[in-house]
């Protein structure tokens, strides 16, 4: 009995692990600023890495220290590895800022690294002409997402939550659903980067 609770326990583990590993497996080149209360620090600032997968966050200092960002329940709002609230603007170049309450990271994107394609879209943004699905049902939305030029490109399920992306057909645009695992409601839609689309 404990054998088959111990062997159960592993793989659930193992599983796990690779959940993780999936989670953060797209990453790109970026550069970023790290302030702390107001200041600059230039041994943190400088070339990190960025990634991002079904709304989670992770950012690479060049010194080794790494954020871990958890989306919370609005849009552009996280919490760190350390239950921090965390909240995201993306400005008009496409770059990014996630502020905490005594530091601030500011990220900034590669024009040529492919990350930030359609500059003109913020991430974490809902599309306006998507705002009318935000709380539709599964198959019904689904319909007015294909019959609006977008193409379902892959899902996967985090708790009570199913993300899925979605890419336009004509202009490659990228967006993550969030949906009820149980109903299928949609809770959220936001533009995501390219690259979430590509797996």
């Amino acid at each position: 009995m404990n054998i088959i609770k111990t062997l159960t326990l592993a793989t659930a583990l193992l599983g796990l692990g690779a959940v993780q590993t999936v989670a953060f497996a797209d990453s790109t080149e970026a550069i970023c600023k790290f302030f702390k209360k107001g200041e600059l620090r230039e041994k943190a600032s400088g070339p990190c890495r960025f990634s991002q997968r079904q709304g989670y966050v992770v950012i690479t200092l060049r010194n080794g220290r790494s954020f871990s960002l958890s989306p919370a329940n609005q849009a552009n709002h996280f919490k760190d590895q350390k239950g921090n609230k965390v909240v995201r603007t993306v400005r008009g170049n496409g770059n990014h800022k996630y502020k905490w309450e005594h530091k601030r990271v500011v990220v900034s994107f590669d024009p040529d690294s492919g990350s930030n394609a359609h500059p003109g879209n913020k991430t974490g943004e809902t599309p306006p002409h998507l705002k009318d699905l935000v709380g539709q049902y599964g198959g019904e939305a689904e319909d007015q997402l294909m019959e609006r030029g977008y193409v379902l490109r892959n899902s996967s399920k985090s708790g009570r939550d199913v993300y899925s992306n979605w890419q336009h057909r004509h202009d490659g645009q990228c967006i993550t659903v969030r949906s009820d695992a149980k109903n299928g409601r949609y809770k959220s839609i936001v533009y995501t980067m390219e690259y979430d689309c590509r797996k």
